[in-house]
């Protein structure tokens, strides 16, 4: 039964549609749409811009007609009211076949997210797994063909594990791709895959969801319209599909840098540019990842006139000698660039080979690095110097010859490690007097962090201390004086 609310009512079919003054317009238009889409639809609220439907009886893709009444001029948001909803995802019983819930609500998302959440029901026998039972709803939601094939075609059940959302694309959400890129997509696998994984969520507080005025959006674009509560797990229809790019339609190219893999995207890749960037990374000991999106002979760079090819090489090398993580895209309107860089110097170098072909540029400075990957840096620097002890002549700062060697292996791991700073701290053992112990200390430090600036460091992560003999190795109440004379590396998040 529809609440009252204050305004003129009128009677449709026997349920009353109630429209103030101001929102009289949009129920009208509302209305006349909805049955345009299902002549189930007998009835329209609106409270401002937002909208319930009602329905003489449950209709067959409520997914859809949101979708077409959402598009209305004016309207902000529309959902259905229980009488328009189709229950029909199980719950899984302790049998294990499936039970008949009651009316009970399923639970929505830590956002409010503007739309229906629907109940189901069936007394089918299903399968008492809940990866199982995720992918048998999937298959069975006529709204979902297009994802259930894809799902199916990249194996995603033996690859669930921490997932706890499936985003899932209507039927229609595909149009955008062409019967021919979307046949492309589905007949190559690793496309497939790269595609599904950009669908799925190990948790509902993932920063790629975001919430405001009642509606939920994922990336930024995909605006989440239903949702199914499935045993532990949850399934979000989108209105969209998900890009590698964010903007829901495929550019012509996309690079994205990681510090294994250079991973390509494109609605019309062609064999000459995927050839340039197989032979740049392997330069860089990278492997190169087909996600999804054509490759053919065509020269669809040079004929949008957007960038050659040779400015593309340009500025992939410069990229992964300056950033961390990145991403380059070509669309039809322009080039752009955009990433987390390793240091300034090498932020300016990238930036001004941009410029030079006309490409913006969106550089931000790397994230801090976690305890955990700081402790792991810590960690091999130990072992390598435990394996190969720095050596000093006795009573100076010169090293032993060769024993200085572990220094390059220690600049080559922290020197493309973004957001770091060095320590090099200088002992001596307790012989001699006190404040000479203290410079010499300082002095092989200094060496040291010198030896590390030579290997690729920048001068000003790297800073050195020598505190003499006040820092003993004290084994069993006793000095070792071998032990204590040492030369300790630390890193630390900047």
């Amino acid at each position: 039964m529809v609440a009252a609310v204050t305004g003129l009512a009128t009677l449709l079919a026997g349920v009353p549609l109630y429209l103030s003054s101001i929102e009289q317009d949009l129920g009208t238009r509302t209305l006349e749409r909805a049955r345009q889409l299902d002549p189930l639809v007998n009835g329209v609220s609106f409270s401002g811009q937002d909208g319930t439907i009602f329905c003489a009886s449950p209709v067959e893709y409520p997914a859809q007609l949101l979708l077409g009444l959402s598009a209305l001029d004016g309207v902000r948001s529309v959902v259905a009211d229980r009488s328009c909803r189709v229950l029909r995802a199980p719950t899984v019983g302790g049998s294990g076949t499936a039970s008949i819930p009651s009316t009970t609500e399923v639970p929505q998302p830590t956002a409010t997210l503007g739309s229906i959440v629907k109940e189901t029901t069936t007394t089918e026998s299903l399968p008492v797994s809940d990866d199982e039972l995720l992918l048998s709803v999937l298959e069975s939601d006529p709204e979902l063909t297009t994802m259930a094939r894809l799902v199916s075609s990249a194996g995603l059940e033996s690859r669930l594990g921490d997932v706890v959302i499936v985003l899932a694309p209507v039927d229609g959400a595909f149009d955008e791709f062409g019967a021919d890129l979307l046949a492309e997509i589905e007949t190559d696998v690793a496309s497939t895959i790269a595609l599904v994984d950009m669908h799925v969520l190990e948790s509902a507080n993932s920063p790629r969801i975001e919430s405001s005025d009642d509606v939920t959006t994922v990336d930024g674009y995909a605006q989440v319209i239903e949702v199914l509560n499935v045993g532990d797990r949850q399934v979000w229809l989108l209105d969209s599909v998900l890009q590698a790019d964010g903007t829901g339609v495929l550019p012509l190219l996309e690079i994205e840098l990681t510090n294994s893999t250079l991973q390509v995207t494109g609605s019309n890749v062609s064999e000459e540019v995927l050839d340039a960037v197989i032979a740049i990374a392997e330069e860089s000991n990278r492997t190169v990842q087909r996600r999804f999106g054509s490759t053919s002979d065509d020269t669809m760079l040079d004929d949008a006139r957007v960038i050659t090819l040779s400015a593309i090489e340009r500025l992939l090398r410069a990229m992964i000698y300056s950033l961390d993580t990145g991403v380059l895209t070509v669309a039809d309107t322009g080039t752009s660039l955009a990433g987390s860089y390793l240091d300034e110097n090498r932020a300016a170098s990238l930036t001004a080979v941009a410029r030079s072909v006309g490409a913006e540029v969106s550089l931000a400075p790397p994230p801090p690095l976690g305890s955990a990957e700081v402790d792991a840096l810590n960690d091999d620097i130990v072992e390598l110097l435990i394996g190969n002890p720095i050596s000093f002549i006795s009573g100076s700062a010169e090293f032993v010859w060769g024993s200085d060697g572990v220094l390059d292996e220690i600049a080559q791991l922290l020197v493309d490690v973004p957001g770091i700073s060095v320590l090099v701290r200088g002992h001596t053992d307790s012989d001699g007097v006190p404040e000479s112990n203290v410079q010499l200390s300082t002095d092989r430090a200094a060496m040291v962090a010198e030896a590390l600036i030579d290997g690729g460091l920048e001068r000003l992560s790297v800073s050195w201390e020598g505190v003499g003999s006040a820092e003993p190795v004290i084994i069993e109440g006793v000095e070792d004086k071998v032990m204590s004379r040492r030369v300790e590396i630390f890193v630390f998040a900047a």
